[in-house]
């Protein structure tokens, strides 16, 4: 897989943990608005898992789920990530894929375009839960790009 996708999706695995550590030590794990974007942020990270396996079916949003279920499913999701970039040429990544909820017209993008709407959605809902955990009171972290590799790359951190 190229660096940047790469990196971007790295970046991802390790904001995301980043933003459970943050969501997990605050007293507002049980915020409603918190567990309906989380769910939704999950919810669309397996969708594409779905597209990038070539299934055609629109999913279903799953129920409204708790703090450790999302965080579960959230690290599942980036797992998964991590072991299909592992098998990502030039090729693969330039092959087409169809997002079936987006119907008429037909909605179809690359491989490396899928992935990279994946990381650009992540981050605008993460961004939106930043700022709810902060309107609660509680201490949102710096998870920029920039933090990332300023910090030399480092590995999501789910036990933490």
């Amino acid at each position: 897989m190229t660096g940047l996708l790469k990196d971007l999706l790295s970046h991802q695995a390790w904001a995301d943990a980043m933003f459970f550590h943050a969501w997990g030590k605050s007293e507002f794990r049980e915020d409603p608005e918190l567990r309906t974007r989380t769910g939704h942020l999950v919810d669309v990270q397996k969708a594409f898992l779905g597209v990038l396996k070539g299934e055609t079916e629109v999913p279903e949003a799953c129920p409204i789920q708790g703090f450790e279920e999302l965080k579960r499913c959230c690290q599942g999701n980036h797992e998964t990530f991590r072991a299909l970039g592992r098998g990502l040429d030039e090729a693969s990544l330039a092959r087409i894929v169809r997002v079936p909820w987006f119907p008429d017209p037909p909605c179809l993008v690359s491989v490396a375009e899928a992935l990279t709407q994946v990381c650009l959605h992540t981050q605008h809902h993460r961004a939106q839960n930043m700022m709810r955990l902060k309107a609660l009171g509680a201490g949102p972290k710096n998870v920029d790009y920039i933090i990332w590799l300023w910090k030399q790359r480092p590995d999501p951190r789910w036990d933490i």
